[in-house]
Order: C-alpha cells, then sequence, then structure tokens
C-alpha cells in the first residue's frame, strides 16, 4: 500500500491497465481454448455388410458402438442413422441414398464401402469413379465440413475361414482398393481410418468373428472404435 500511494497518478493508471490487460488477456486465451461440444449429435453412417453389423445383434455394429463410446466419454447423446445394406455395391448404395429420407446435414458422416466390387471383380476404375462421388455426398451431408467426415478401410475378409482358400489374392485385391481409398482422402484432406490390420487378427481369434464365419464380431468392432473414437471426437 505504501508502495502505490507514492505513485503519481499516471503511473497508478499505467499500473491499472497492465494489470487488467494481463487479467483479460489471460481469460481470453483460456476461452480459446475450450471447446463446446453439442448435447446432441446427429451421425450418418454410410456403406454395405460390415456398417449394419452383418450376423451380429444390430446394436454392436461399429456406428452404434461408437455412438455410445462418444456419449461415456463427453456426455453426448449421438443419434445414428445408417443406410447401408448386405452385398451393397458403390452403385447400391449411391441409389440408396437418393431414395433415403435424410437431414440436411449431420455431425459426423462415416464411409466404409467396396468390398462387393471386389468380390465381384468389378473393375476398380468403375469403383474409384463411384467412391469419389460417395466422398462428394458424405461431405454434402456433413453440411460442406470436411472435419466432420470420415473414411474407414475395407477389412480383409480373405484371413476368415469363409474367404481363406483366396486370401493371398483378397489381400493383393484389397491391398489396392484401400490404398486407392487412401490417396484419395488425401486429395480431399478427409480422416481415413485403417481398420484393415485389426482385422487380420480374425485369422487365429474366433471371438473376433461372427457366427457367419466372414464378418466382424461385436468385440472386433469395439476394437475398431476404440482404434479412432479419440480422432472422431476431435471432430465435434
Amino acid at each position: 500500500m505504501y508502495f502505490l500511494s507514492n505513485f503519481d497518478e499516471m503511473s497508478k493508471l499505467i499500473l491499472v491497465a497492465f494489470i487488467s490487460f494481463g487479467v483479460i488477456g489471460c481469460k481470453k486465451h483460456i476461452d480459446s481454448s475450450m471447446t463446446e461440444i453439442k448435447e446432441e449429435l446427429n451421425y450418418l453412417a454410410l456403406g454395405d455388410s460390415y456398417t449394419i453389423g452383418t450376423a451380429i445383434k444390430g446394436q454392436d455394429a461399429f456406428p452404434y458402438q461408437l455412438a455410445n463410446s462418444i456419449e461415456a466419454k463427453v456426455g453426448s447423446k449421438v443419434n445414428v442413422k445408417i443406410v447401408a445394406q448386405n452385398g451393397w455395391r458403390t452403385d447400391d448404395l449411391q441409389r440408396a441414398i437418393k431414395r433415403t429420407e435424410l437431414e440436411n446435414s449431420y455431425d459426423l458422416v462415416s464411409l466404409l464401402i467396396g468390398v462387393n466390387n471386389q468380390y465381384q471383380q468389378l473393375p476398380i476404375q468403375d469403383f474409384k469413379t463411384d467412391f469419389i462421388k460417395l466422398v462428394d455426398t458424405a461431405i454434402e451431408y456433413a453440411d460442406g465440413n470436411k472435419s466432420s467426415v470420415f473414411i474407414i478401410s475395407i477389412p480383409n475378409y480373405g484371413v476368415t475361414p469363409f474367404g481363406i482358400s483366396n486370401k493371398e489374392s483378397t489381400t493383393i485385391d484389397l491391398e489396392l482398393y484401400n490404398t486407392l481409398i487412401d490417396s484419395i482422402c488425401k486429395e480431399r484432406e478427409l480422416s481415413f481410418f485403417n481398420v484393415t490390420d485389426i482385422s487380420l487378427e480374425a485369422e487365429n481369434r474366433e471371438d473376433y468373428r461372427a457366427k457367419d464365419d466372414l464378418h466382424p464380431s461385436a468385440i472386433q468392432y469395439g476394437d475398431w472404435v476404440a482404434s479412432f473414437v479419440n480422432r472422431v471426437l476431435q471432430k465435434i
């Protein structure tokens, strides 16, 4: 107090201004580092059998496990809308989206498609053309926000009992598909989540396979989600 009393009026004003600026500066820094997460989120999952969760309970499919994980981590309710069906190719998904009633925009949009193009040995160039259109559609339903979109790699069914007889050729094909998908994601600056490496464990882990010995089990899907949920959280 004695020190302040010896300041002239101008010095006091300068000191007060300096202290006030520091407080305001700190407050601004704190506020700018905080992100507000919505209490309710809408998530659109586009794909095929790997998205719908063939041969397991529907609520165990990865979109629902991801929604549950987000809710557990940040408390936000996630409304899941799935446009996917067993056996769909890229062209099937395109047609289905057009005839499905959807919201104008979603907080999150995922895309996982292509295994049936590969399985039916369709031209990969046709896949590329269709996939790019689907990527553009995903961005459109994310209200143009690329950061809200994420693409998931095609699992390797060649290691499952269903596909083991063609393991080598299937692995080579899917590597080409996933490399192409990855390159498209890099060009479009989209997140690409690699779950193919995780899927390889289905060769030796029965609990990683659904009852049809082809599709992922709930446990495998859970490991998918665990591998990318924190990256998804950064999108909301």
